[in-house]
């Protein structure tokens, strides 16, 4: 298996759909920090987007899940993965904002290694666009 099929493009019709929606739904009803007043539905439906992602690393690409909290994959080496996905890329700065807020002023555990996809609402496509790494005080786009 090639060790970047992580950065193939796929859709959302290639993930099981109840498996999905099951996963999703799981988590969205896990979810009590909402800073962006959320609407359930809207959660919901931003669960299924990071799910289909991480179900795509799982299924296709070796990738193993990762059950301990809102933790998302471990990738081949067993390293942990943080799976965002986004409609936009400019939603990139404040999502890696976000995960420093948790990981160095909350102390709350976030994997090193962030994936970012771009996700396309219209044609159901994701694709991989940027990977990200912590050096120690910020997430820096890996080489």
């Amino acid at each position: 298996m090639p060790l970047n099929l992580y950065t193939e493009t796929f859709n959302q019709t290639d993930i099981d759909p109840k498996r999905l929606y099951d996963r999703a739904f799981k988590e969205s009803e896990k979810i009590t920090w909402n800073p962006n007043n959320r609407t359930p539905q809207r959660i919901l439906e931003d669960c299924m987007m990071g799910q289909c992602a991480e179900l795509f690393l799982i299924d296709n690409c070796g990738y193993t899940d990762n059950t301990n909290g809102f933790m998302d994959v471990f990738d081949l080496d067993g390293r942990e993965v943080e799976v965002k996905v986004t409609r936009g890329e400019h939603n990139i700065k404040f999502m890696l904002g976000d995960l420093l807020v948790r990981k160095i002023e909350w102390g709350y555990h976030v994997a090193d290694i962030v994936y970012f996809y771009l996700y396309d609402s219209k044609s159901g496509d994701y694709t991989f666009c940027r990977e990200y790494k912590f050096n120690g005080t910020d997430y820096v786009l890996s080489s």
